[in-house]
């Protein structure tokens, strides 16, 4: 498989933790992302072979599944927590609920983005827009909404050697949650963006602890 081009951005701060212990793939790891809990299978966050605390403080939840499958992550798959990536895995990153985003609303950003980059009609696709980079050909930022009042950008970093492959990192703040969505997947599999989406959200709402 070809490496992805990884972007930067949605890295997981861990503030306090016990001690490394767990390896067993369905074991449920209470990660607690500021004041919200969830449970979220070891597989879910890293190669079992590694391991994992039995539970972490974090101002961001991560996770990981592969797609379309959503299965976790196995002992040969490689490690994406050492930057190994598989072409289709997906990073999954949010914030807690009611947190918002840092910095500029997503429609302040989308706005930003329009201004500071040119419209490209021809590469639209998948119900979005296209607009590229002024300074950085290499650089698509695509514009539309995962849901009705949610604007979304996608930005995918076009790859430059035939041993990488392109990724893409979508953004938006969810509007029952009001909370931040982060996702990182490879451009082949954009024409699945809603899907990924989808299958992400339903993940973080069947590991949040009520």
């Amino acid at each position: 498989m070809k490496k992805m081009i990884i972007l930067l951005g949605g890295i997981m701060t861990l503030v306090s933790c016990s001690k490394l212990d767990v390896h067993s793939p369905n074991a449920q790891i209470e990660v607690n992302v500021d004041d919200d809990k969830y449970s979220v299978p070891l597989n879910h966050i890293v190669r079992p072979d590694t391991g994992s605390y039995p539970s972490f403080d974090t101002d961001m939840g991560n996770a990981y599944f592969f797609w379309p499958s959503g299965r976790g992550l196995n002992n040969q798959d490689k490690d994406p927590n050492v930057l190994e990536h598989d072409d289709d895995i997906i990073s999954f990153y949010w914030t807690a609920r009611n947190s918002g985003v840092m910095g500029n609303d997503m429609p302040t950003r989308v706005a930003i983005r329009k201004e500071s980059a040119v419209r490209n009609p021809k590469q639209d696709s998948f119900d979005l827009e296209a607009y590229i980079e002024k300074f950085d050909k290499h650089t698509v930022w695509y514009i539309g909404s995962v849901y009705p009042s949610s604007p979304t950008t996608i930005e995918c970093f076009i790859a430059s050697s035939n041993h990488q492959n392109s990724i893409c990192q979508m953004e938006y703040v969810h509007p029952d949650y009001n909370n931040y969505i982060q996702l990182q997947f490879s451009r082949k599999n954009l024409a699945d963006w809603k899907e990924i989406n989808r299958m992400a959200i339903n993940y973080m709402e069947k590991w949040y602890d009520e």
